[in-house]
């Protein structure tokens, strides 16, 4: 077990070779809005606004170089199995000026959504991750009644004491049996994960012993993913949406918090009789109806925009500290 956190050095851009983000691209609203948790901000060595950050076992820098955002490999070869697995997990094979245009012909058929159509423009440097499945459980089961900053330090403390070391400070996140071995006690105490650690130290050892079948998960249908995720301990139905959009990068899950709820009711679900919000039942079903296979894709741009024009009372409520399975800063 690790105790430390060696000092990390210099960030330098002369190597490995990086590949190049799409001129579009937004590092704030990708890597640091809520569906990631292991991306920090640092600047690099010309003192430029940088992103740090790990996928699996490599340490990533995002910095400006050339006049647009490159990802570069700071402790691996850039090998051509490394460099495609960086395309996938940016999702660069995909054409995201069509997709967008795609929705907002959806979008723009619905009077009340239409005239969002100018800010999920303005939203287009929004992509999607492709990440590790596991480590998207772990993070949305510990996600839920949390607020991104503490999420972030817990994912970063599990992977400094049972994951592997990567150097320069960095560490890939625990394989399921490693955390399976980790005793409630020790998460609850050493990690902070409060009541969570039962569902944890469970959830890692049922996903240890069905390895394999959930390694082939990606291949089942979305539907009989979705079930098989709600019978894991700790996800229910929203930690479930996210991570079928954010770890095994199905487009029509729609996951539901308080600023989707609030971006929908109204728009395109009506309120209770009471005035109360619709069921998320009912949001779901409206999503899958309009959005189709771009739920995943209207829910990250209405977040967005819905946390733009968010009430100054929200700040230190709903926005920071919320009993959803997706808060973020």
């Amino acid at each position: 077990m690790k105790t430390a956190v060696s000092q990390r050095p210099s960030l330098i851009l002369a190597q490995p070779d990086a590949i190049a983000l799409p001129a579009d691209f937004d590092p704030d609203l990708t890597l640091r809005g809520g569906q990631a948790f292991r991306w920090t901000v640092e600047p690099d060595s010309n003192g430029q606004t940088a992103y740090r950050g790990v996928v699996e076992d490599m340490t990533l820098l995002v910095a400006p170089a050339a006049g647009q955002w490159q990802a570069r490999l700071l402790n691996h070869p850039p090998t051509p199995p490394r460099l495609a697995r960086l395309r996938d997990y940016f999702d660069l094979d995909r054409d995201y000026a069509a997709a967008r245009q795609a929705l907002l012909e959806r979008v723009e058929r619905v009077a009340p959504l239409a005239r969002l159509s100018g800010e999920i423009e303005r939203a287009r440097g929004l992509r999607i991750l492709r990440q590790p499945w596991f480590e998207t459980l772990v993070a949305f089961v510990i996600s839920a009644n949390n607020h991104l900053p503490r999420i972030r330090q817990i994912i970063n403390v599990i992977s400094l004491k049972f994951g592997q070391p990567l150097g320069s400070g960095d560490y890939a996140f625990p394989t399921p049996e490693a955390l399976a071995a980790v005793a409630p006690a020790t998460l609850r105490g050493e990690c902070r994960v409060g009541y969570r650690d039962r569902y944890l130290c469970q959830l890692a050892q049922r996903i240890a012993r069905e390895r394999l079948a959930w390694e082939q998960a990606a291949t089942r249908p979305t539907l009989e993913l979705r079930q098989a995720l709600q019978t894991l301990p700790g996800v229910g139905p929203k930690v479930a949406e996210c991570v079928l959009l954010f770890g095994f990068h199905r487009w029509e899950a729609f996951p539901i918090d308080v600023w989707v709820r609030r971006a929908m009711t109204g728009a395109l679900v009506a309120p209770a009789p009471d005035g109360r919000p619709p069921a998320d039942r009912q949001i779901a079903a409206a999503a899958a109806a309009r959005f189709g296979p771009l739920a995943g894709l209207a829910q990250q741009y209405l977040f967005e925009i819905a946390r733009r024009h968010k009430p100054k009372a929200d700040n230190a409520s709903a926005g920071d500290n919320r009993s959803s399975p997706r808060p973020r800063a």
